[in-house]
């Protein structure tokens, strides 16, 4: 059967031999300048995730594997789901062992659409600033909602964090009682540029590409 978008991290993601990887939050601003020197800024678009990963070597055989479906990615309207593989958990519990089986879910969304408030958590469960989470929403296509936090909050007794502000701003569609995934949330990305390297022998080595969010 052939592949279909997004690639599940399983189908390409997760067997990259990652040597290095970038994650940031892009801009999407303008400026003008006024006669009397005032700076005005104007928002254009929506900001969007983006970043570079850098492989390391490996065996040309694998590589080529790689290659096949790198090559694939490259096709009009191909998507795939990445993570930053620099995070296992979140700041105060790396490895997710405090949240265990617990199942966080949107509790209430803020009129301003930058604090959300999470349930479902261990009682006196911490996050932190520059944590991440991120959750599904909308359907035809499933949009990923992929979230860093800015201010963190501490679950009561009753297992709801108040007040977690994030970046960027919450999207449309998002909804009460969805799940929400801490620490490891993925995001959908199409490659925007990607460089296959060279082989020696049996290695290959220097390869990379770089990835923008997409929300469709």
């Amino acid at each position: 059967m052939a592949l279909s978008w997004p690639l599940p991290l399983e189908s390409f993601f997760e067997g990259l031999p990652i040597q290095k990887i970038s994650c940031r939050l892009g801009r999407a601003e303008t400026s003008s300048e006024t006669g009397g020197g005032e700076v005005i800024s104007h928002g254009m678009g929506t900001r969007l995730w983006r970043g570079r990963i850098v492989l390391d070597k490996e065996i040309h055989t694998y590589w080529a594997a790689i290659e096949a479906k790198l090559a694939l990615l490259e096709q009009p309207g191909a998507s795939l789901l990445l993570r930053d593989t620099r995070f296992n958990g979140t700041r105060f519990d790396p490895q997710l062992a405090i949240l265990g089986t617990s199942n966080p879910q949107i509790a209430s969304l803020a009129a301003n659409n930058r604090e959300l408030d999470l349930s479902g958590l261990p009682a006196n469960y911490k996050i932190a600033a520059g944590d991440l989470l991120g959750f599904t929403y909308g359907a035809n296509p499933t949009r990923y909602a992929y979230h860093r936090v800015v201010v963190g909050a501490e679950a009561g007794v009753t297992g709801i964090a108040s007040d977690i502000e994030v970046i960027p701003f919450i999207r449309p569609g998002a909804q009460v009682g969805r799940p929400v995934t801490l620490g490891v949330p993925v995001l959908k990305a199409r490659i925007a540029n990607a460089e296959y390297g060279q082989s020696r022998a049996r290695l290959s080595e220097g390869g990379s590409f770089e990835w923008t969010q997409t929300l469709r």
